[in-house]
């Protein structure tokens, strides 16, 4: 899961362009996490009506792509794992293919079937321990993106071998965010923020016609803010090591697990991408998590993709295209 790591700044200066508008601002509990859904409208009851479509549309996917839920379609597909596919909805087809093309760019580094590393995890780590090198190795061989067949004809997903676990808690807030911005679209509505956890599609501009401002957290305080960036028509999402994590033996052991070692990844304390399709930015962003700067940079570079790294020293690193966004 993403962390909460973005901090949406607004305020309103009173002028004719807000006399015209009105902004309506929601919070709920869904897909886990809290979603924040800010939309800017002629009258005060379109703005309602979109955010509560907006919410619709994320309750509805959680729905169909919830790990903690019995019925949900992930949760059957899981269910009969290595036994037989499983008939889910165009969304679910949708998801999973964008999270196949991360894998396939990162060589495995983001991996939507590291399921079974997760539970692993957290099994252990409730019980005061930490997962040994055999268990680790016993699990490994479950994790792998290869082994998630997908039939679009037949809009049917088959996971080959028995124990696998299929988590799209890494990609399926950056769809959801699309999907709610493509409905705004299709309302009329321009000016909104939809904020999934760290996942964040930014569209048009603020109430006084300026743009939205998000501020980056900084990873190892607080209170401080690494960056504020002004977004119009944006997806910017943050991976970080700080905010679900226990330390052992003065080590940190976060939520972020690299499915290539079995383990908690090393080297990077956070990571923001901004791109214009979250479906493939949100996975992205855990990819180059842990790849790292060097070889996170060459990818975000070569997809045009901007980009701010924080290793574990504290050093920042940006793509040529991000510093310009960059306000101190």
């Amino acid at each position: 899961m993403k962390t909460l790591s973005l901090v949406i700044i607004t305020f309103c200066v009173l002028s004719a362009g807000c006399a015209r508008q009105r902004t309506v601002q929601r919070t709920e509990t869904i897909m886990g996490t809290q979603v924040t859904i800010t939309v800017v409208a002629p009258t005060a009851g379109e703005a309602e009506a979109a955010v509560e479509a907006g919410m619709a549309e994320l309750r509805r996917l959680d729905a169909m792509m919830s790990l903690y839920k019995d019925d949900s379609e992930i949760t059957m597909v899981n269910r009969v794992a290595g036994r037989g596919s499983v008939k889910v909805s165009p969304e679910m087809i949708e998801v999973v293919d964008a999270a196949a093309e991360v894998s396939k760019l990162s060589d495995g580094a983001f991996d939507v079937t590291v399921g079974p590393l997760v539970v692993l995890w957290q099994m252990k780590l409730k019980g005061g321990d930490l997962p040994t090198a055999a268990e680790i190795s016993r699990v490994l061989p479950l994790v792998n993106y290869r082994n998630v067949v997908i039939d679009r004809k037949a809009s049917t997903i088959f996971l080959r071998r028995s124990g696998m676990i299929m988590d799209l808690g890494g990609c399926a807030k950056g769809y959801g965010a699309d999907r709610v911005a493509a409905i705004f679209r299709g309302r009329g509505i321009t000016n909104a923020v939809i904020a999934v956890a760290g996942d964040i599609w930014v569209l048009g501009n603020r109430e006084d016609g300026k743009p939205w401002r998000i501020g980056v957290q900084h990873p190892r305080d607080k209170d401080r803010t690494l960056a504020v960036l002004e977004l119009r028509d944006r997806y910017i999402s943050t991976s970080g090591d700080y905010e679900r994590f226990v330390i052992r033996d003065k080590k940190r052991l976060h939520h972020i697990i690299d499915p290539r070692t079995g383990a908690p990844s090393e080297g990077a304390s956070s990571v923001t991408l901004v791109g214009d399709r979250g479906a493939l930015v949100d996975p992205l962003t855990t990819a180059l998590f842990i790849l790292g700067q060097e070889r996170g940079t060459a990818i975000a570079e070569k997809l045009g993709v901007d980009a701010i790294f924080v290793d574990s020293g504290g050093t920042v690193r940006t793509t040529r295209g991000m510093a310009a966004a960059m306000r101190d």
